[in-house]
């Protein structure tokens, strides 16, 4: 406990609860060990979207050119303190904003002119109009029993039947026996869970077959650069695999070549 900056570094981010506040003397009272870690995970995920309705509003507010705190304090009353107030229970201000990316007409109830709702929808839109994400998972799948390859095409034709025109789960070979399963969408965690399903329905089908499956890579989201390694590891096995139908195509040539010449010694 102390006076607010004590056992707090500047520009170290911290978790304290608030024990006691003496307003008379402006100290205030923080435990760290009072502090929940799901209480931690709701304060950083506020202040990250009252960050985020911030950064709107001031820079509309620069564009429109306010000149002075009191023009955009007025501007914050009439937008992002209405919705606050309003919807208090539902997200307030910051989901109001995201709606409106998608629904522009949720901004009409705001005392704002068509001019600044002009400006106020662009920046809404550049600041949160939903990003598509990649998830993927790598998994081994084998059968070294009697169904064998048939086998394996059941397991992943099994994880595929999830995939639909909404969720377009894909299945890839990188080297066998390691496949990958991928889906793009909005939604972070609808791709983790479809992606779960398709692992959890391949299992059942390989291991239904005495097969074998192991997960090499545990559902998540992926970057730019994993996706283009992927398609990098991809593409260098599809031209391994054009080498190996050109080796035999070779090879056959060499034996018909072979039997030819031996037709030619018994003439």
């Amino acid at each position: 406990s102390g006076s607010g900056e004590e056992g707090v570094s500047s520009g170290i981010n911290a978790e304290y609860g608030v024990t006691r506040v003496d307003q008379e003397k402006g100290y205030l009272d923080l435990s760290k060990r009072r502090v929940v870690q799901e209480d931690i995970k709701q304060t950083e995920e506020k202040y990250s979207r009252a960050k985020t309705v911030n950064q709107i509003l001031r820079h509309v507010g620069e564009l429109l050119d306010y000149e002075d705190n009191k023009q955009l304090e007025d501007f914050y009353r009439r937008t992002a303190w209405f919705f606050d107030k309003k919807y208090a229970t539902s997200g307030g201000s910051y989901e109001r904003f995201k709606e409106a990316a998608q629904k522009p007409e949720v901004l009409d109830e705001l005392d704002i002119d068509e001019h600044t709702k002009e400006f106020l929808l662009k920046e809404i839109k550049r600041k949160l109009t939903p990003q598509a994400v990649k998830v993927r998972a790598d998994v081994e799948v084998a059968c070294y029993a009697y169904e064998g390859i048939d086998a394996v095409k059941n397991a992943l034709r099994a994880g595929l039947a999830l995939s639909t025109e909404e969720v377009p789960l894909k299945i890839n070979l990188i080297a066998p026996p390691v496949y990958v399963i991928s889906v793009t969408l909005l939604n972070e965690e609808k791709g983790v869970e479809v992606v779960r399903k398709a692992m959890d329905a391949i299992k059942a089908s390989i291991e239904a077959a005495e097969g074998n499956f192991n997960v090499k890579l545990e559902p998540k989201v992926v970057t730019d650069t994993d996706d283009k390694k992927l398609q990098e590891e991809l593409d260098q096995r599809e031209r391994a695999m054009q080498e190996v139908d050109g080796d035999d195509d070779e090879g056959e040539e060499s034996d018909d070549d072979e039997d030819e010449d031996e037709e030619e010694d018994d003439e």
